[in-house]
C-alpha cells in the first residue's frame, strides 16, 4: 500500500500544477476577455488585477508546500496555463461568452493573453526559486518586448474607445503579482522555514 501512495504522489503533484496553472490562465485570460468586454473599465481591472494577484499567491503556496520549482511542475503548469487560456478564447470564438458587437476574436488576441499569463508565471517560477533573478529578468524582457510591440496585439475597437487598454491591464497584472509575489513569501517566509 505505502509503494501505491509513493507512485500516485507525483502524479498528485503534476495534476495540481496543472490545476493551478490553468486556474491561473483562466482568471488571467478571462479577466483580460472581461476587461475588452467592458472596454477598459478602471473597476473591471482593478477586480482582475486583485483576482491575478491572488490567483499568483495561491500558485507560489502550492510550490513551496507541496513540490519544489522541478520540470514534474512546471511542465504540467505550463501545460496547463497554456490549455486555460486556449479555453476562454474558444468559448469566446463560439459564442459561450456574450461579446459585444464590435468584439475582434483573432489570433494575435492570444498574444495579450500568453505574456499576461506566462509572465506572471515566471515571476511565480522566480519568486518559488529564491527570486531567481535570471526568471525575473526574462519576465522583464518579455514584459518589455510586449510593450514595445503592443499595437499589434489590441484588435478591438470600442465605439466610446478604451479607458484603459488591453497592453495597460497586462501590465498592470504582471506589475501588481510582481509586488505582492515578493511580499507575500517574505511575509510566509516563517511559515516556510517549518
Amino acid at each position: 500500500m505505502s509503494e501505491r501512495v509513493r507512485s500516485s504522489a507525483p502524479a498528485r503533484r503534476s495534476a495540481a500544477a496543472f490545476l493551478a496553472g490553468a486556474s491561473l490562465a483562466l482568471v488571467t485570460s478571462g479577466g483580460i476577455v472581461e476587461e475588452r468586454l467592458s472596454a477598459g473599465s478602471v473597476h473591471v481591472g482593478v477586480v482582475v488585477n486583485a483576482l491575478v494577484t491572488f490567483a499568483s499567491i495561491l500558485t507560489l503556496g502550492l510550490l513551496h508546500r507541496r513540490a519544489p520549482l522541478v520540470p514534474a511542475v512546471v511542465v504540467p503548469q505550463a501545460v496547463g496555463a497554456a490549455v486555460g487560456v486556449l479555453c476562454v478564447h474558444v468559448a469566446l470564438r463560439w459564442g459561450w461568452i456574450a461579446g459585444a458587437p464590435w468584439l475582434a476574436e483573432r489570433p494575435a488576441q492570444l498574444v495579450n493573453d500568453a505574456v499576461a499569463v506566462f509572465a506572471t508565471l515566471t515571476v511565480v517560477w522566480a519568486c518559488a526559486n529564491r527570486l531567481d533573478l535570471r526568471l525575473l529578468v526574462a519576465a522583464l524582457a518579455v514584459l518589455s518586448l510586449y510593450r514595445a510591440t503592443g499595437t499589434l496585439w489590441h484588435l478591438d475597437v470600442a465605439p466610446q474607445g478604451f479607458k484603459v487598454t488591453v497592453q495597460d491591464l497586462v501590465i498592470a497584472q504582471l506589475a501588481c503579482a510582481a509586488l505582492a509575489l515578493p511580499l507575500y513569501q517574505w511575509m510566509t517566509r516563517h511559515d516556510l522555514a517549518r
